[in-house]
């Protein structure tokens, strides 16, 4: 059988270096470029000859991919551990809980016919929820951008794999876009935007995560949503997250939406423990960066 790569490469005439073969291997692996139209297929490949983010950001993820694995399996935890048990105690129990709210729409909306019952099952089934990731982009963050965006790369494969959605937030002190690609299916013009997408200045983090809230709100996401946040630690309105105001409604995304935070600061010497408490794990992106 064909190597799906040489049949892309020969179907638009390219000449490619086996560097930039796997390059281009990884990101059809990740992206399911197999899914776009032939023109949009084309499209890929003219814009990863043009975009040298592109290359750079494929490249990193190659390199990482031992770290990306241990993003996504074996991040530590930052809470104590009687935290954490309390933390898994309350989540089992919102989880018994949606999970009894679930049994009672279906007997709601089972229907009888003389001795046939019609029960809709497939509503009965707990889809996962988004992953929303929410990407530093400010001054700061400049020199790590390239690498934070392909620590994001692998992650469009594991919201294809789950049926979930993937959400990106670029922030600073304010959110100008975010981007949805639906059930992690490759969106190009959002795709293209997201690469090239640059801010400067410095970071708030409680206005995006007031943004992911509303987004929940919204759309009604009533199961598990991941929330993973690319940040340099050091926030300007740190001192806000351990307010009263934001200590409520953390808890209640945790709560309502069975939320997880997860963290990925450039530098551990910059992260604040107390300001991100709301995080139940944390990676430090050190050792990538050096």
């Amino acid at each position: 059988m064909k190597d799906p790569i040489e049949s892309l490469i020969e179907k638009f005439d390219q000449d490619l270096s086996l560097e930039q073969r796997n390059y281009l291997r990884f990101l059809y692996e990740n992206l399911h470029l197999e899914e776009l139209s032939k023109r949009e297929q084309h499209y890929f490949i003219d814009y990863f000859f043009k975009s040298e983010p592109l290359r750079n950001m494929a490249a990193f993820a190659l390199e990482l991919a031992d770290i990306l694995h241990e993003i996504r399996e074996n991040i530590p935890a930052i809470e104590k551990a009687e935290r954490m048990a309390n933390g898994k105690e309350q989540r089992l129990y919102y989880e018994r809980k949606w999970s009894e709210l679930r049994r009672q729409k279906l007997k709601q909306q089972t229907t009888k016919n003389g001795n046939i019952f019609y029960v809709p099952f497939h509503d009965y089934k707990q889809d996962p929820g988004p992953m929303i990731i929410c990407l530093e982009q400010t001054t700061g963050m400049e020199a790590y951008s390239e690498l934070c965006k392909s620590m994001i790369l692998p992650l469009f494969m594991d919201a294809h794999r789950e049926n979930r959605d993937l959400y990106i937030i670029p922030y600073g002190q304010q959110i100008d876009v975010h981007y949805r690609f639906e059930n992690g299916h490759l969106n190009l013009t959002d795709f293209k935007s997201f690469i090239e997408y640059k801010a400067k200045g410095e970071a708030e983090l409680l206005p995006v995560l007031q943004f992911v809230r509303s987004l929940l709100h919204e759309n009604q996401l009533g199961s598990e949503a991941e929330v993973i946040i690319f940040t340099e630690g050091t926030p300007i309105d740190g001192q806000h997250l351990v307010s009263k105001q934001a200590k409520a409604m953390l808890e209640e995304m945790k709560r309502k939406y069975l939320a997880e935070f997860s963290v990925i600061a450039m530098h551990e010497d910059n992260f604040n423990k107390q300001q991100f408490w709301f995080a139940n794990k944390a990676f430090f992106a050190d050792d990538a960066i050096q």
